[in-house]
């Protein structure tokens, strides 16, 4: 049996640490590129890649180099400036780390090679009151640059297809939680698992934005799904197009299909954990529609993938306590 080859860029980030330790479970050999060299001194020496690059994965080292080394690999592309905050304010920095950059590496690529790309759901245009989940028909409007930065990489991908030049699978994910073992997602990100851990840990108030929509309890549903199964179905789909002859290019959601409100999330983290997390409720965010629901039964019905870790938000949310509440080594810090 021939030994698959995986390229990851952004592999010392959350996804993409998870990612490289799934992948060698699966036994692929793995390049890792990333520029983090903080991230990589805590990832190094988990071993779960063979060989790496601590650079940014459009530079000329790496795509003269690494991506030429690796013609036969599958280059899985995570690497993204991803806060939606920022992209408000620094437009270009994203547009330039997110798409610009993707065009070298597209550039880089031979009709040979497979991409499978982390998009998002920021793709889609804001739902309104909805409570129907999205589908990958739904209507594409990007409200952030963000959103637009990724849409962008999906056309550009999309006319390289049309002309016969890659496989292809674009994944729009939801929201990604938990953790796999000793990979997880480190300190000071702004998503809601990993806040309310920061707040526990240093006795903070952790905000509520929004308590009057018309919801459940009044806060925002939304739709989260374990890291786990994203890395899972990301390797699925590379397999899934080895079975493909031709140019493809298939835009997939990612998520439960399940949606949670902020309290729920905040009343499993206590329940779970045992810690009491203060609450400072506070005006909504510009933009934050009441419900962001995925229907994931294209990717599903597609390529018989199935979800194995995210039906249960308890155990979704204690994946992620006892990740980061250990040290680097394995020591309990809290």
């Amino acid at each position: 049996m021939q030994t698959r080859t995986a390229v990851v860029t952004g592999a010392f980030g959350f996804i993409g640490s998870v990612l490289c330790k799934l992948l060698k479970e699966e036994g692929y050999i793995v390049f890792a590129v990333d520029h983090d060299q903080r991230q990589f001194d805590n990832f190094y020496s988990k071993g779960y890649f063979d060989d790496y690059a601590v650079a940014d994965f459009a530079s000329p080292d790496v795509l003269n180099t690494i991506f030429r080394s690796y013609q036969d690999a599958t280059v899985f592309h995570l690497a993204a400036s991803s806060l939606l905050g920022p992209s408000a304010y620094e437009p270009l920095t994203y547009f330039s780390n997110n798409t610009a950059k993707t065009l070298k590496l597209l550039e880089t690529l031979r009709p040979t090679n497979k991409l499978v790309f982390a998009s998002t759901a920021a793709v889609y245009g804001i739902q309104a009151d909805s409570k129907d989940p999205i589908t990958e028909e739904s209507t594409i409007n990007p409200p952030n640059n963000y959103g637009l930065s990724k849409l962008w990489c999906e056309q550009m991908i999309d006319s390289y297809h049309e002309l016969g030049g890659i496989k292809a699978a674009s994944f729009r994910f939801f929201n990604v939680i938990g953790a796999y073992e000793d990979t997880g997602q480190q300190p000071n990100t702004p998503h809601v698992v990993n806040q309310l851990i920061d707040k526990a840990f240093t006795n903070t108030k952790f905000e509520l934005y929004g308590t009057d929509y018309p919801t459940y309890d009044g806060t925002c549903v939304r739709d989260y799904f374990h890291v786990r199964d994203v890395c899972r179905a990301l390797i699925h789909a590379d397999k899934y197009l080895d079975k493909k002859k031709k140019s493809c290019h298939y835009k997939f959601n990612l998520g439960s299909g399940e949606g949670y409100t902020v309290r729920q999330i905040i009343d499993s983290f206590q329940r779970v954990t045992g810690q009491t997390v203060k609450v400072k409720e506070v005006k909504r965010r510009v933009g934050d529609p009441p419900y962001l629901l995925a229907d994931p039964n294209c990717f599903i019905n597609t390529t018989k993938f199935k979800y194995n870790h995210s039906s249960d938000l308890d155990e979704m949310i204690l994946s992620a306590w006892e990740y980061r509440k250990r040290d680097n080594n394995g020591r309990v810090l809290f």
